[in-house]
Protein backbone atom coordinates (compact mmCIF):
# COMPACT_ATOMS: atom_id res chain seq x y z
CA UNK A 1 0.00 0.00 0.00
CA UNK A 2 1.36 3.10 -1.14
CA UNK A 3 1.95 5.64 1.62
CA UNK A 4 0.35 9.15 1.67
CA UNK A 5 2.71 11.99 0.86
CA UNK A 6 2.08 14.36 3.96
CA UNK A 7 0.30 17.49 3.61
CA UNK A 8 2.95 20.24 3.69
CA UNK A 9 4.84 17.99 1.31
CA UNK A 10 1.54 18.24 -0.99
CA UNK A 11 1.24 21.85 -0.78
CA UNK A 12 4.74 22.67 -1.16
CA UNK A 13 4.96 20.56 -4.82
CA UNK A 14 1.96 22.27 -6.15
CA UNK A 15 3.78 26.18 -5.08
CA UNK A 16 6.99 24.92 -7.00
CA UNK A 17 4.87 23.65 -10.32
CA UNK A 18 3.16 27.44 -10.20
CA UNK A 19 6.68 28.59 -10.13
CA UNK A 20 7.97 26.54 -12.82
CA UNK A 21 4.87 27.40 -14.56
CA UNK A 22 3.82 24.21 -15.01
CA UNK A 23 7.11 23.18 -16.66
CA UNK A 24 7.32 18.68 -16.58
CA UNK A 25 10.21 16.98 -15.21
CA UNK A 26 10.94 18.37 -12.03
CA UNK A 27 9.77 17.41 -8.87
CA UNK A 28 10.68 17.80 -4.83
CA UNK A 29 10.75 14.79 -2.49
CA UNK A 30 11.63 13.57 1.07
CA UNK A 31 14.38 10.86 0.68
CA UNK A 32 15.28 9.63 4.09
CA UNK A 33 15.41 12.39 6.73
CA UNK A 34 16.49 15.30 3.77
CA UNK A 35 14.34 17.52 1.32
CA UNK A 36 15.71 16.94 -2.15
CA UNK A 37 14.99 18.39 -5.47
CA UNK A 38 14.73 15.48 -8.59
CA UNK A 39 15.39 16.50 -12.54
CA UNK A 40 16.45 15.51 -15.69
CA UNK A 41 17.18 19.25 -16.51
CA UNK A 42 20.19 19.29 -13.74
CA UNK A 43 23.76 19.16 -15.86
CA UNK A 44 25.74 16.62 -15.43
CA UNK A 45 27.68 16.02 -12.18
CA UNK A 46 31.71 16.90 -11.69
CA UNK A 47 32.57 13.42 -11.81
CA UNK A 48 30.67 12.57 -15.08
CA UNK A 49 31.67 13.15 -19.11
CA UNK A 50 30.31 17.17 -20.29
CA UNK A 51 28.61 15.01 -22.52
CA UNK A 52 27.30 12.28 -20.37
CA UNK A 53 23.35 11.32 -21.41
CA UNK A 54 20.76 12.94 -19.94
CA UNK A 55 19.02 11.39 -16.99
CA UNK A 56 17.06 12.55 -14.25
CA UNK A 57 19.40 13.34 -11.02
CA UNK A 58 18.72 14.79 -7.68
CA UNK A 59 19.70 17.45 -5.42
CA UNK A 60 19.99 17.57 -1.45
CA UNK A 61 18.74 20.89 -0.11
CA UNK A 62 20.21 22.72 2.83
CA UNK A 63 16.66 22.98 4.44
CA UNK A 64 15.81 20.04 6.19
CA UNK A 65 11.95 18.75 5.68
CA UNK A 66 9.12 19.50 7.73
CA UNK A 67 5.53 21.45 7.80
CA UNK A 68 7.72 23.98 10.14
CA UNK A 69 10.45 24.87 7.08
CA UNK A 70 8.48 24.18 4.29
CA UNK A 71 8.86 28.03 2.84
CA UNK A 72 12.13 27.66 3.23
CA UNK A 73 12.46 24.49 1.61
CA UNK A 74 10.05 26.26 -1.02
CA UNK A 75 12.25 29.31 -1.80
CA UNK A 76 15.75 27.07 -1.98
CA UNK A 77 13.70 24.27 -4.61
CA UNK A 78 12.41 27.95 -6.43
CA UNK A 79 16.12 29.12 -6.74
CA UNK A 80 17.44 26.61 -7.99
CA UNK A 81 14.91 25.73 -10.72
CA UNK A 82 15.66 29.53 -11.47
CA UNK A 83 19.24 29.38 -11.60
CA UNK A 84 19.35 26.33 -13.88
CA UNK A 85 17.03 27.23 -16.22
CA UNK A 86 19.74 30.50 -16.47
CA UNK A 87 22.65 28.01 -16.62
CA UNK A 88 24.05 29.55 -14.29
CA UNK A 89 23.75 26.68 -11.47
CA UNK A 90 26.42 24.19 -10.44
CA UNK A 91 27.29 21.43 -8.25
CA UNK A 92 28.66 21.90 -5.38
CA UNK A 93 32.09 21.99 -5.33
CA UNK A 94 33.52 18.73 -3.08
CA UNK A 95 36.00 21.15 -0.99
CA UNK A 96 33.50 23.96 -1.04
CA UNK A 97 31.57 24.40 2.33
CA UNK A 98 32.00 21.09 5.18
CA UNK A 99 28.99 19.36 6.04
CA UNK A 100 27.49 19.82 9.44
CA UNK A 101 29.29 16.46 10.22
CA UNK A 102 32.79 17.44 9.03
CA UNK A 103 34.92 18.38 11.97
CA UNK A 104 37.09 21.09 10.10
CA UNK A 105 34.10 23.26 9.57
CA UNK A 106 34.91 25.02 12.70
CA UNK A 107 38.16 25.73 11.68
CA UNK A 108 39.39 29.22 9.68
CA UNK A 109 39.25 27.60 6.79
CA UNK A 110 36.05 26.16 6.73
CA UNK A 111 34.14 29.48 8.43
CA UNK A 112 35.96 31.48 5.22
CA UNK A 113 34.32 29.05 2.75
CA UNK A 114 30.51 29.17 4.77
CA UNK A 115 30.94 33.34 4.95
CA UNK A 116 31.81 32.87 1.74
CA UNK A 117 28.37 31.33 0.79
CA UNK A 118 26.51 34.02 2.59
CA UNK A 119 28.43 36.66 1.08
CA UNK A 120 27.09 35.55 -2.28
CA UNK A 121 23.64 35.11 -1.47
CA UNK A 122 23.38 38.15 0.04
CA UNK A 123 25.47 40.70 -2.03
CA UNK A 124 23.58 42.44 -3.76
CA UNK A 125 20.20 41.57 -4.09
CA UNK A 126 19.98 42.03 -0.40
CA UNK A 127 22.82 44.44 1.15
CA UNK A 128 25.20 46.51 -0.82
CA UNK A 129 29.11 45.96 -0.97
CA UNK A 130 29.43 48.72 0.98
CA UNK A 131 27.15 47.15 3.88
CA UNK A 132 28.74 43.78 3.72
CA UNK A 133 32.08 45.46 4.55
CA UNK A 134 30.82 48.06 7.55
CA UNK A 135 28.14 45.66 9.31
CA UNK A 136 29.20 41.89 8.36
CA UNK A 137 32.68 41.69 7.98
CA UNK A 138 34.13 42.73 11.02
CA UNK A 139 32.13 40.19 13.14
CA UNK A 140 33.14 37.43 10.58
CA UNK A 141 36.69 38.42 10.79
CA UNK A 142 36.14 38.23 14.76
CA UNK A 143 34.76 34.77 14.46
CA UNK A 144 37.78 33.53 12.05
CA UNK A 145 40.20 34.87 14.67
CA UNK A 146 38.42 33.38 17.57
CA UNK A 147 38.71 30.14 15.83
CA UNK A 148 42.20 30.11 14.84
CA UNK A 149 42.91 30.60 18.45
CA UNK A 150 42.93 27.15 18.84
CA UNK A 151 40.89 23.55 18.31
CA UNK A 152 37.43 24.24 18.90
CA UNK A 153 35.17 21.33 20.83
CA UNK A 154 31.59 22.51 19.28
CA UNK A 155 30.21 25.10 17.86
CA UNK A 156 28.84 26.19 21.17
CA UNK A 157 32.00 26.90 22.63
CA UNK A 158 33.14 28.30 19.51
CA UNK A 159 29.96 30.95 19.15
CA UNK A 160 29.88 31.91 23.08
CA UNK A 161 33.89 32.52 23.28
CA UNK A 162 33.84 34.95 19.98
CA UNK A 163 30.05 36.65 21.48
CA UNK A 164 31.75 37.55 25.15
CA UNK A 165 34.83 39.92 22.91
CA UNK A 166 31.37 42.24 23.09
CA UNK A 167 29.39 44.03 25.99
CA UNK A 168 26.49 41.96 27.13
CA UNK A 169 23.28 43.77 25.91
CA UNK A 170 25.21 45.62 23.18
CA UNK A 171 23.96 46.11 20.00
CA UNK A 172 27.14 44.69 18.68
CA UNK A 173 26.74 41.43 20.41
CA UNK A 174 23.17 41.51 18.91
CA UNK A 175 24.72 41.93 15.28
CA UNK A 176 27.44 39.31 15.80
CA UNK A 177 24.89 36.87 17.26
CA UNK A 178 22.19 37.51 13.79
CA UNK A 179 25.44 37.22 11.56
CA UNK A 180 26.54 33.99 12.72
CA UNK A 181 23.58 32.58 12.86
CA UNK A 182 23.27 33.61 8.99
CA UNK A 183 25.88 31.83 8.45
CA UNK A 184 25.15 28.70 10.33
CA UNK A 185 21.91 28.71 7.99
CA UNK A 186 23.39 29.68 4.74
CA UNK A 187 25.75 26.48 5.51
CA UNK A 188 23.23 23.96 6.54
CA UNK A 189 24.71 23.74 10.04
CA UNK A 190 22.80 22.95 12.75
CA UNK A 191 22.37 26.28 14.84
CA UNK A 192 22.98 25.56 19.01
CA UNK A 193 19.56 27.30 20.40
CA UNK A 194 21.36 27.57 24.14
CA UNK A 195 23.38 30.59 21.94
CA UNK A 196 20.24 32.40 22.06
CA UNK A 197 20.43 33.83 25.76
CA UNK A 198 23.55 35.61 24.87
CA UNK A 199 21.83 37.58 21.93
CA UNK A 200 20.25 40.37 24.34
CA UNK A 201 17.96 42.69 23.07
CA UNK A 202 20.51 45.18 21.54
CA UNK A 203 20.00 47.97 24.76
CA UNK A 204 23.13 47.96 26.84
CA UNK A 205 22.82 50.25 30.12
CA UNK A 206 23.50 53.76 29.53
CA UNK A 207 26.43 55.27 30.66
CA UNK A 208 25.71 56.43 34.51
CA UNK A 209 25.90 60.20 32.80
CA UNK A 210 24.40 59.83 29.88
CA UNK A 211 25.87 60.45 26.21
CA UNK A 212 29.06 62.56 26.13
CA UNK A 213 28.11 65.73 23.78
CA UNK A 214 30.26 68.21 22.73
CA UNK A 215 30.52 71.42 25.23
CA UNK A 216 30.37 74.80 23.36
CA UNK A 217 34.15 75.18 24.37
CA UNK A 218 35.27 71.74 22.38
CA UNK A 219 33.30 73.00 19.85
CA UNK A 220 35.03 76.22 19.14
CA UNK A 221 38.42 74.51 19.67
CA UNK A 222 37.59 71.88 16.74
CA UNK A 223 36.46 75.36 14.49
CA UNK A 224 39.66 76.57 15.49
CA UNK A 225 41.98 73.83 14.48
CA UNK A 226 40.16 72.95 11.12
CA UNK A 227 40.10 77.28 9.85
CA UNK A 228 43.98 76.63 10.88
CA UNK A 229 44.26 73.38 8.97
CA UNK A 230 44.75 73.01 5.32
CA UNK A 231 41.21 71.87 5.16
CA UNK A 232 39.33 72.93 2.47
CA UNK A 233 36.56 75.87 3.66
CA UNK A 234 33.65 73.47 2.96
CA UNK A 235 35.09 71.05 5.69
CA UNK A 236 33.98 74.04 7.94
CA UNK A 237 30.60 74.33 6.57
CA UNK A 238 29.95 70.23 6.95
CA UNK A 239 30.78 71.10 10.82
CA UNK A 240 29.28 73.85 11.60
CA UNK A 241 25.79 72.28 9.84
CA UNK A 242 25.74 69.02 12.06
CA UNK A 243 26.57 71.93 15.12
CA UNK A 244 23.76 74.05 14.23
CA UNK A 245 21.04 71.54 13.32
CA UNK A 246 21.89 68.86 15.48
CA UNK A 247 22.12 66.93 11.76
CA UNK A 248 22.86 63.07 11.21
CA UNK A 249 25.90 63.30 8.61
CA UNK A 250 24.21 61.06 6.01
CA UNK A 251 21.31 64.30 6.41
CA UNK A 252 23.94 66.55 5.01
CA UNK A 253 23.77 64.85 1.32
CA UNK A 254 19.86 65.66 1.47
CA UNK A 255 19.86 69.54 2.22
CA UNK A 256 18.64 72.88 1.28
CA UNK A 257 19.05 76.07 3.95
CA UNK A 258 17.15 79.16 3.65
CA UNK A 259 16.20 82.46 5.87
CA UNK A 260 12.21 81.74 6.82
CA UNK A 261 11.00 85.38 9.37
CA UNK A 262 14.76 86.26 9.67
CA UNK A 263 15.72 82.60 10.98
CA UNK A 264 17.84 80.40 9.55
CA UNK A 265 16.66 76.67 8.81
CA UNK A 266 17.36 73.60 7.48
CA UNK A 267 15.02 71.45 4.94
CA UNK A 268 16.07 68.14 5.13
CA UNK A 269 14.42 65.74 2.75
CA UNK A 270 16.43 62.34 3.46
CA UNK A 271 13.88 59.37 5.12
CA UNK A 272 16.08 57.47 7.25
CA UNK A 273 14.43 53.75 8.62
CA UNK A 274 15.94 51.46 10.91
CA UNK A 275 14.87 48.91 13.80
CA UNK A 276 13.77 51.63 16.00
CA UNK A 277 11.83 53.32 13.25
CA UNK A 278 11.83 55.90 10.82
CA UNK A 279 12.10 59.50 10.09
CA UNK A 280 11.19 61.64 7.23
CA UNK A 281 11.17 64.38 5.92
CA UNK A 282 11.57 68.13 8.57
CA UNK A 283 12.58 71.60 9.05
CA UNK A 284 15.07 72.52 11.83
CA UNK A 285 15.71 75.99 13.14
CA UNK A 286 19.37 76.69 13.41
CA UNK A 287 19.99 76.00 17.50
CA UNK A 288 23.79 77.40 17.38
CA UNK A 289 25.77 77.38 20.96
CA UNK A 290 25.69 80.57 23.22
CA UNK A 291 27.27 83.11 21.73
CA UNK A 292 26.89 82.37 18.16
CA UNK A 293 25.61 85.18 15.85
CA UNK A 294 22.08 84.34 14.30
CA UNK A 295 23.34 83.85 10.88
CA UNK A 296 25.83 81.00 12.43
CA UNK A 297 28.83 82.87 11.14
CA UNK A 298 27.22 83.76 7.86
CA UNK A 299 26.48 79.89 7.14
CA UNK A 300 24.28 80.46 4.45
CA UNK A 301 26.52 82.39 2.05
CA UNK A 302 29.41 79.84 3.20
CA UNK A 303 27.14 76.72 2.58
CA UNK A 304 26.26 78.72 -1.12
CA UNK A 305 29.78 79.33 -1.86
CA UNK A 306 32.08 76.73 -0.63
CA UNK A 307 28.99 73.96 -0.81
CA UNK A 308 29.88 70.49 0.99
CA UNK A 309 33.31 68.14 0.37
CA UNK A 310 33.03 65.65 -2.04
CA UNK A 311 33.27 62.62 0.40
CA UNK A 312 31.01 64.05 2.62
CA UNK A 313 28.45 65.07 -0.35
CA UNK A 314 28.82 61.73 -2.30
CA UNK A 315 29.88 59.61 0.06
CA UNK A 316 28.24 55.99 0.96
CA UNK A 317 29.56 56.94 5.05
CA UNK A 318 29.58 60.19 5.82
CA UNK A 319 30.10 59.73 9.33
CA UNK A 320 32.81 57.79 8.53
CA UNK A 321 34.72 60.24 6.50
CA UNK A 322 34.33 63.44 9.01
CA UNK A 323 35.22 60.68 11.60
CA UNK A 324 38.65 60.16 10.27
CA UNK A 325 38.57 64.43 9.88
CA UNK A 326 37.67 64.22 14.20
CA UNK A 327 40.95 61.62 14.49
CA UNK A 328 43.42 63.96 12.52
CA UNK A 329 42.78 67.46 14.20
CA UNK A 330 42.07 65.53 17.58
CA UNK A 331 46.03 64.79 17.38
CA UNK A 332 47.05 68.72 16.16
CA UNK A 333 48.16 70.59 18.80
CA UNK A 334 45.46 72.31 21.06
CA UNK A 335 44.62 75.88 21.08
CA UNK A 336 42.81 76.40 24.06
CA UNK A 337 41.47 72.88 25.09
CA UNK A 338 42.17 69.23 24.29
CA UNK A 339 39.39 67.36 22.50
CA UNK A 340 38.76 64.03 24.39
CA UNK A 341 38.71 60.91 22.47
CA UNK A 342 35.38 59.81 23.84
CA UNK A 343 34.03 62.26 21.46
CA UNK A 344 32.60 61.03 17.93
CA UNK A 345 31.15 62.70 15.09
CA UNK A 346 27.40 62.02 16.56
CA UNK A 347 28.97 63.99 19.75
CA UNK A 348 27.57 67.40 17.73
CA UNK A 349 23.52 66.14 17.70
CA UNK A 350 24.11 64.85 21.18
CA UNK A 351 25.10 68.77 22.07
CA UNK A 352 22.52 70.06 19.85
CA UNK A 353 19.72 67.45 21.92
CA UNK A 354 21.01 69.10 24.83
CA UNK A 355 20.69 73.00 24.08
CA UNK A 356 16.91 71.92 22.61
CA UNK A 357 16.19 70.66 26.49
CA UNK A 358 18.61 72.46 28.81
CA UNK A 359 18.80 76.14 27.03
CA UNK A 360 15.23 76.09 24.97
CA UNK A 361 13.19 74.30 27.78
CA UNK A 362 11.85 72.10 24.83
CA UNK A 363 9.23 69.43 25.93
CA UNK A 364 11.08 65.49 24.50
CA UNK A 365 8.19 65.67 21.95
CA UNK A 366 9.03 69.12 20.25
CA UNK A 367 12.54 68.37 20.83
CA UNK A 368 12.43 64.56 19.46
CA UNK A 369 10.43 66.30 16.24
CA UNK A 370 13.48 68.44 15.48
CA UNK A 371 15.78 65.66 15.73
CA UNK A 372 13.56 63.51 13.25
CA UNK A 373 13.24 60.58 15.98
CA UNK A 374 10.69 59.27 18.43
CA UNK A 375 9.79 61.03 21.95
CA UNK A 376 10.87 57.30 23.67
CA UNK A 377 13.99 57.21 21.31
CA UNK A 378 14.78 60.59 22.76
CA UNK A 379 14.01 59.74 26.28
CA UNK A 380 15.99 56.75 26.34
CA UNK A 381 19.43 58.41 24.66
CA UNK A 382 18.96 61.92 26.41
CA UNK A 383 16.83 61.21 29.66
CA UNK A 384 19.75 60.96 32.28
CA UNK A 385 21.38 64.20 30.83
CA UNK A 386 18.21 65.72 30.80
CA UNK A 387 16.32 64.69 34.05
CA UNK A 388 19.33 64.12 36.55
CA UNK A 389 20.43 67.90 37.33
CA UNK A 390 16.89 68.76 37.91
CA UNK A 391 16.40 65.60 40.25
CA UNK A 392 19.85 66.25 41.90
CA UNK A 393 18.67 69.72 42.67
CA UNK A 394 15.15 68.25 43.93
CA UNK A 395 16.91 65.60 45.81
CA UNK A 396 19.12 68.01 47.58
CA UNK A 397 16.54 70.44 48.24
CA UNK A 398 14.07 67.83 50.05
CA UNK A 399 17.27 66.48 52.25
CA UNK A 400 17.42 69.85 53.57
CA UNK A 401 14.09 71.03 54.13
CA UNK A 402 12.91 67.82 55.90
Amino acid sequence: MALTRPQWLADLSRSFKRHRQGRPGWTVEVMRDRLRVVSDELPPRPDEPADAPQKRRSVTLATPPGPATATAGLMEACNLFDQVRAGAWQWPDPDGVPSAGDDSRLTPAGLKRAAELLRNHVVPEKVSPTTWKLMYRPFIERLISTAGAGPQPDDQTLLTTTLRHWQPGSRSRQMAHDRFRQIWRQAGWPWPESVQGMRGNGKAAAPPGGVRSFTDAEIEELRLRIRRSKMDPAALVAWDLLIAFGLRPKELQALHLEVQDGLLVAMISRNKKSSSGSSGARIVPAVPPAGWPADCHGLLQRWETHGLPGMVLNGQTPAQSMGRQLRSLRQRPPVETGIPEELTVYGMRHAFAIRLGTELGLSVRESAELMGHSPQIHISQYGRRLDSPRLMAKVKALVANR
